[in-house]
């Protein structure tokens, strides 16, 4: 029969070797959570009426879905959302544009602009589009909320800038808590 020895002394040393990490990758506000929820329902809403036929069985013209004024605004704004990315993203990339402390899309000064005029009246576009469509789903998150107030919107737009600089990619440009800009690392 072998002896224990070398048994026990393979145990204790593996279970030295061992040790447990614990971090913590990602938190969300229960702002940035209502935030996602109504894009999510704004999206779903956008499915929904794009499926609905437009025709009934004898081949007549049917009327569309009544919406709420807030919501068919919001649906609105999430398609001008959804219509912007690429341009956002191409000129975040660029550096012309960057994501502020107050949830806003700004302008930045960029080579890109100096040498065609045309993107500063693109830059001006989708920033007077982007920033209104944001505003308006923002409105409705807190409208369309029991639980908010239009006195929590200042809050939830700092949880919606969180959000977007969080999600904003390396190297694009963000507005630190200090008010100093930055490029993401």
């Amino acid at each position: 029969m072998s002896s224990p020895a070398p048994f026990l002394f393979l145990a204790l040393f593996s279970a030295s070797c061992v040790s447990a990490q614990i971090s913590v990758v990602d938190e969300r506000t229960a702002l940035e959570n209502q935030i996602l929820g109504s894009y999510e329902e704004l999206d779903r809403d956008l499915r929904l009426l794009a499926s609905v036929r437009a025709v009934d069985l004898d081949g007549k013209v049917k009327p569309a879905r009544q919406l709420s004024d807030i919501r068919a605004q919001a649906i609105a704004a999430r398609q001008v959302h959804q219509f912007n990315r690429d341009d956002v993203d191409e000129l975040k990339s660029a550096g012309c544009l960057g994501e502020s402390l107050t949830g806003k899309l700004v302008g930045r000064p960029c080579p890109t602009a100096g040498k065609d005029p045309k993107i500063v009246t693109r830059i001006d576009r989708l920033l007077q589009s982007e920033n209104q469509a944001r505003e308006t789903i923002l409105l409705f998150v807190v409208t369309t909320s029991p639980d908010l107030t239009q006195g929590d919107l200042p809050g939830l737009r700092k949880a919606y800038a969180e959000m977007q600089r969080s999600q904003a990619k390396a190297g694009e440009w963000i507005q630190t808590e200090s008010g100093s800009w930055t490029q993401k690392p």
